[in-house]
């Protein structure tokens, strides 16, 4: 028996239309199933890649010092589909809250209205991880803003 990939992410939050503006609007997704406790999007065929249940509007957003999800990551197909998320977000008033080379990946680090981190990412062919095992723990900024000017 092998498990062969993560299948989805499910959140906790209280505001599912804020949800929807978010995950339909800036990130692009479409709905596939709906009710008033849950919704389910996907990027493109499979059912669903992200879930959103309801909690009380008195639930505790996420804290930056506490057991759980410290993010999760979406893949786009370059550095250029990178930078032009960036503009993206950027002309959406969205705060990009960091932008980090880890070697293999170049991210930038976004959160969504109930403050779940999310990582945006883009592989870089040239770094072969199964060969460099010193990913872990690199991290050099990157001048998102320089790169999207040129």
């Amino acid at each position: 028996m092998r498990i062969q990939r993560v299948g989805h992410v499910v959140l906790k939050m209280r505001d599912l239309e804020a949800a929807k503006k978010f995950y339909c609007g800036v990130l692009g997704m479409k709905i596939s199933s709906e009710s008033p406790q849950a919704i389910f999007f996907r990027f493109g065929d499979y059912h669903h890649d992200i879930g959103v249940f309801k909690v009380t509007e008195e639930a505790e957003p996420p804290k930056e010092d506490q057991v759980g999800l410290l993010h999760f990551a979406l893949v786009v197909e370059s550095q250029d589909a990178l930078i032009e998320m960036y503009k993206h977000l950027k002309g959406l008033d969205i705060t990009v809250e960091a932008a980090f080379d880890h070697g293999m990946t170049r991210s930038l680090y976004i959160f969504d209205p109930e403050g779940n981190a999310i990582e945006i990412y883009c592989e870089v062919p040239e770094y072969d991880w199964r060969t460099n095992d010193d990913f872990v723990g690199y991290l050099k900024p990157i001048d998102i803003e320089s790169l999207a000017a040129s």
